[in-house]
C-alpha cells in the first residue's frame, strides 16, 4: 500500500512539474497551427489545408484537395499577427492536380489578399492574384493529334477563399 501511495504522490509531483514547463497561450495570442477549409488556393478545387505561423508575420501552408495538393508561403509584412484585426498579406503559392475528366496541371500564383482573425481562434481570408499554369496532359479522351500540343501554359487569375480553425 506505501508503494502505491508513493508512485500516486511521485506520479502527481513528476506530472505537475512537466506540465509546468509547457508554454501556456493567452488569451490574446495567436495560436500558431490551423486547418483549413478552401475553396481554391492551395486545396486545389476544393479541399483541406493545414497552416503553421513559423515567425510573426510569416506561414507556411500544405493542401489536399479533391483532386490533387499545393503548397505555399505567406508573408504578412504591414503588422504581426494579431487576433480580432485585418492583415493584408502576400505569398506565392502552387498546386498540382488532376482533372475529374482527365488531364493534369500545375498552377504557381501569387495572392494578394486579406485575412480576419477572430478573438474566437478562426480566420477567414480571401486572396486574387496573377497565375502561372502549365497543362501537363489534355482533358477528356487523349488523341494522338493534340497530344503534340502539351505541355502549354499560361497566365490567368487565381484565387482562393479560406475558413480557418486555429489549434
Amino acid at each position: 500500500m506505501k508503494k502505491i501511495l508513493i508512485s500516486l504522490l511521485l506520479g502527481t509531483l513528476i506530472g505537475n512539474n512537466v506540465n509546468a514547463q509547457t508554454k501556456s497561450i493567452s488569451k490574446d495570442e495567436i495560436r500558431k497551427n490551423s486547418i483549413s477549409f478552401n475553396l481554391l488556393g492551395t486545396a486545389t478545387y476544393v479541399g483541406f489545408s493545414y497552416e503553421r505561423l513559423i515567425a510573426q508575420r510569416i506561414s507556411v501552408e500544405v493542401g489536399l484537395g479533391l483532386v490533387g495538393i499545393g503548397l505555399g508561403i505567406t508573408a504578412y509584412p504591414f503588422k504581426r499577427v494579431e487576433k480580432k484585426q485585418f492583415n493584408p498579406f502576400i505569398g506565392i503559392k502552387t498546386t498540382l492536380n488532376t482533372r475529374l475528366s482527365g488531364g493534369e496541371k500545375s498552377i504557381t500564383y501569387v495572392p494578394l489578399g486579406i485575412t480576419y482573425f477572430t478573438k474566437k481562434n478562426l480566420s477567414v481570408s480571401f486572396d486574387l492574384g496573377p497565375a502561372y499554369q502549365i497543362n501537363y496532359s489534355p482533358i477528356g479522351k487523349v488523341i494522338p493529334s493534340v497530344l503534340e500540343n502539351y505541355p502549354n501554359s499560361e497566365l490567368g487569375v487565381y484565387g482562393n477563399l479560406k475558413l480557418s480553425f486555429h489549434i
